[in-house]
């Protein structure tokens, strides 16, 4: 789904970005001991962000390692690619936008999600700093949009909230980031989640800008990131999934706690995350994201099922099926 980054500024710092994979540039991993099992963790962008931090500190910390395994991350050439690639068997285990795994499902495609990222939904309409959003007067204005899956089952909620269509305002397509199109006055109001918007804006513009996220935007209150994998790798490497999950959490609690450090092991590891400011903003803005009511990568049958009604009320699947097509938390236990 990350169209919601500076796609100019991502790809700038690796030449190698629209290779079907790409391997850790200019990492260095410790030798695997021969009795690691080996894990491909293919990430849902080009690049690095700070949304890769729990991985990543689970990398340098050793947190996989003491769990048997031996973690690698790919990357793939677009935010479309990630589930192809577990698909055809070029990964094992993947990090997605959650309304990637309902149209899996709808094409019967077998990979299943097996825990959540964040807990809720932090995306929704940015404007900039001192501006209000009005949907009283949203008729007419300039909105920034993505043409990915998670843009086109949202946006319509919140035209729905000002009582508008979308031949009755502008949708202009970002082809980079919408972020430098609100704050050069382009558009109205971007498309945006408040972590990436943020960490565009916070470093150089200093200032608040107005958001309406989630159901203040008129968006059902859902997560937005996922981890999937296969059915037969699940099938046949149990332990090494509930392994990973279970480190990579132990790197979600360890970055909620010490965040520069998080984000100096992630640039170390991944120079291609970019500035430290940018992530610094971002990771301290995803931390309150990672836990729920319940914990951490928690699932629930009524979130996957939301989830895929937002997509059936925006017609881009035909049926809402069963909670348990989507997810499953067995691995989680």
């Amino acid at each position: 789904m990350k169209p919601l980054r500076s796609i100019a500024r991502l790809l700038a710092s690796t030449a190698a970005a629209a290779l079907m994979m790409l391997a850790l540039p200019g990492a260095e991993k410790p030798a695997a001991a021969a009795d690691l099992q080996k894990v491909r963790f293919v990430y849902d962008w080009v690049t690095a962000d700070f949304e890769l931090i729990p991985t990543a500190v689970a990398q340098a910390q050793g947190f996989y390692k003491d769990a048997g395994l031996d973690v690698s991350v790919l990357f793939p050439p677009d935010n479309s690619t990630t589930i192809r690639m577990l698909a055809s068997g070029q990964g094992d285990i993947g990090y997605d936008p959650v309304t990637d795994e309902i149209f899996a499902a709808a094409q019967g495609i077998p990979v299943i999600s097996i825990a959540f990222f964040s807990q809720s939904n932090n995306c929704g309409l940015i404007a900039r700093p001192g501006e209000p959003i009005d949907f009283s007067t949203m008729k007419g204005k300039k909105i920034g949009i993505f043409t990915d899956s998670w843009t086109k089952a949202m946006l319509p909620y919140s035209l729905k909230k000002a009582g508008v269509t979308d031949s009755e305002v502008q949708e202009i397509i970002a082809t980079d980031d919408d972020i430098p199109m609100l704050l050069t006055k382009k558009i109205d109001y971007a498309t945006n989640c408040s972590n990436y918007a943020l960490a565009e804006i916070l470093p150089t513009v200093k200032q608040m800008p107005t958001m309406a996220l989630g159901p203040a935007a008129g968006w059902p209150n859902i997560p937005v990131w996922n981890y999937t994998t296969t059915k037969s790798f699940a099938a046949a490497h149990p332990d090494a999934v509930k392994a990973f999950l279970a480190a990579t959490q132990k790197g979600m609690v360890w970055a909620s706690t010490h965040q520069a450090e998080a984000v100096a092991e992630l640039i170390k590891l991944y120079p291609s995350a970019g500035a430290s400011d940018y992530n610094t903003v971002g990771w301290k803005i995803t931390v309150p994201l990672l836990k729920g009511p319940d914990g951490y990568m928690t699932q629930s049958d009524s979130q996957w099922e939301q989830i895929a009604q937002s997509l059936a009320n925006t017609k881009q699947i035909p049926a809402v099926l069963p909670a348990s097509s989507y997810y499953t938390d067995d691995y989680l236990k």
